[in-house]
């Protein structure tokens, strides 16, 4: 791993230890950040769903997670202009909290949201979230990895949809969403 990713991820789990008032330890790993980002959402973030039991399986909510900012900018624009409300956040933890304020249609990943791990730590955890609230959420997996055990690891951990950052993805993408619900189509 690169000193950048590192730097990144260091300063990612401090401000998560910030948002729940407590101190970061002195020796901050890859692997504290995944215990603390669980650890801090499980103890401090209301998952009650129960307000929300309205939820409309047409909602035109979108949530967007993609590291990378160009992405989530395009595809906030491109889906806004058809007529979805979109949010957008860029890291596993963004991502967890905005997911549980609202009732999605979709959830559009990234699969390296900032790390493979991460991206599937996301997706295992909003898939959790999902089941356990009875929600009609799709997951639609994103990204530019060529590795066919990626496509494996996202269908069987709660992905609807695994969709390869290729030539004309994002054209691929908005029929998925404006086709799922009439004909419930895997790509």
């Amino acid at each position: 791993m690169s000193e950048s990713k590192k730097e990144v991820n260091v300063e990612v789990l401090k401000e998560i230890f910030k948002l729940a008032n407590q101190t970061p330890p002195a020796d901050i790993t890859e692997e504290a950040l995944m215990d603390a980002l669980f650890k801090i959402k499980m103890s401090n973030v209301d998952m009650d769903f129960s307000q929300n039991a309205e939820f409309n399986p047409a909602s035109n909510n979108i949530l967007v997670i993609d590291d990378i900012g160009v992405v989530t900018y395009q595809l906030k624009v491109m889906l806004k202009n058809l007529g979805y409300n979109v949010q957008v956040a860029k890291d596993i933890f963004s991502g967890l909290n905005t997911f549980i304020k609202s009732n999605y249609a979709f959830v559009i990943m990234d699969l390296f949201v900032s790390t493979e791990q991460e991206g599937l730590t996301l997706l295992y955890e909003t898939k959790k979230i999902i089941t356990q609230n009875n929600l009609i959420t799709k997951i639609i997996v994103i990204t530019a990895s060529n590795k066919a055990e990626n496509r494996v690891k996202c269908l069987n951990g709660g992905a609807d949809i695994f969709l390869k950052k290729e030539a004309g993805w994002q054209d691929k993408l908005i029929e998925i969403i404006e086709n799922y619900g009439i004909n419930n189509k895997q790509e």
